[in-house]
């Protein structure tokens, strides 16, 4: 018996979702000779570690939207991510509240990309707060020429605060799949006595990005005559969060639009897969396809 077509779709509906997970990266520094000061030549570092072993999920957005297009991660509207997160600099006690650690007064934190690996003929970057166009897109295995983005919120002065805390930061790509960003911090002062900075650059940082859901399932004929349908679900990181996305199982025995018919749904879990198995499948050639819904802000 032929393996029956599958046919992939994808439509938009307006489900209401939980609220996200928001976590705070932290820049501060090495402190190599234990003084608990941020001395002039110490290393910038990613502080904690909560970062380790960490897969951010950029999810669909409707096309027109802003990020249209593209798959998203957004700090603006929070409830559109299942997790996500804001690259910040520690406070020298200013601003906020003293951090152990913290980057020396008057250095001014950046972080750069100095990598994109990532599905071939891709593009990966970031669109800034209420930005209609993308800050930066690049294109994956292939140098990045380090692009920048500020991290701290004052300026190039002895006498700043190096704290930083800006959110709103949209991280898109525009396929589905693995992406692993190398992204390292600089202090781009130059008022260390005699010019230039006060750190030197932190090692690079690999950030783990998918985007998904990648919509192409596998299908198998089961000795019931059964059919069971498997597809990388990858849609949610922690009950309770984030219950991820409905995706919706269509079947045709036409390709007429009239003839779809919901035989099914299925909710994407922090599992890597989701199935659906169709028990009563027709006897001769059919059409398989999801849809799935995503908010419409």
């Amino acid at each position: 018996m032929k393996p029956l077509p599958i046919l992939l779709a994808s439509f938009l509906s307006i489900p209401i979702l939980p609220a996200a997970v928001h976590d705070h990266f932290a820049v501060g520094i090495i402190d190599a000779n234990n003084n608990n000061k941020a001395d002039a030549g110490e290393q910038l570092q990613l502080t904690g570690t909560n970062w380790v072993n960490r897969t951010f999920f950029l999810l669909p957005r409707p096309l027109g939207q802003r990020c249209g297009g593209y798959y998203n991660l957004s700090e603006a509207v929070r409830t559109l991510s299942p997790e996500s997160f804001a690259l910040i600099a520690l406070s020298d006690g200013q601003y906020d509240l003293a951090s152990p650690n913290h980057p020396r007064t008057g250095s001014w934190i950046w972080a750069e990309i100095v990598s994109v690996a990532g599905p071939a003929g891709a593009r990966f970057g970031f669109w800034e707060e209420n930005s209609t166009v993308v800050t930066n897109s690049l294109a994956t295995n292939q140098p990045t020429g380090n692009p920048r983005f500020v991290i701290s919120e004052g300026i190039d002065d002895v006498n700043d605060d190096p704290f930083g805390h800006i959110h709103g930061r949209a991280w898109t790509a525009d396929k589905p799949g693995e992406y692993l960003i190398g992204i390292r911090f600089v202090d781009l002062s130059t008022t260390r006595p005699g010019g230039g900075s006060w750190h030197t650059p932190s090692q690079t940082y690999l950030f783990k990005f998918i985007a998904g859901p990648n919509l192409q399932p596998t299908m198998t004929r089961n000795t019931n005559g059964s059919i069971t349908l498997t597809w990388a679900s990858q849609m949610g990181i922690r009950s309770g969060f984030q219950t991820g996305m409905v995706f919706t199982v269509q079947r045709s025995t036409t390709m007429a639009a009239a003839h779809w018919q919901n035989i099914g749904t299925v909710t994407g879990t922090i599992a890597n897969t989701a199935t659906f198995t169709d028990t009563s499948p027709p006897a001769g050639k059919a059409f398989y396809r999801l849809t799935y819904g995503w908010f419409n802000p």
